[in-house]
């Protein structure tokens, strides 16, 4: 089965780019940026979902 894939370019602060940096080094050295970048893409939305839904219960 072929994943369908949307390319875009993303604009970031130096420092978050700095920190990217750092963990490309110390946690994704045998990965590629792409791998990387998308992997802390989904890690973002599942915990703003997390959090989104947690502030919906304390309402």
């Amino acid at each position: 089965m072929t994943e369908k894939t949307t390319c875009f370019m993303l604009t970031v602060p130096t420092e978050i780019a700095q920190r990217a940096e750092n963990l490309k080094r110390d946690m994704f050295y045998d990965k590629p940026y792409a791998e990387m970048y998308r992997q802390l893409i989904q890690i973002g939305i599942e915990n703003s979902q997390k959090n989104n839904k947690q502030c919906e219960r304390a309402s």
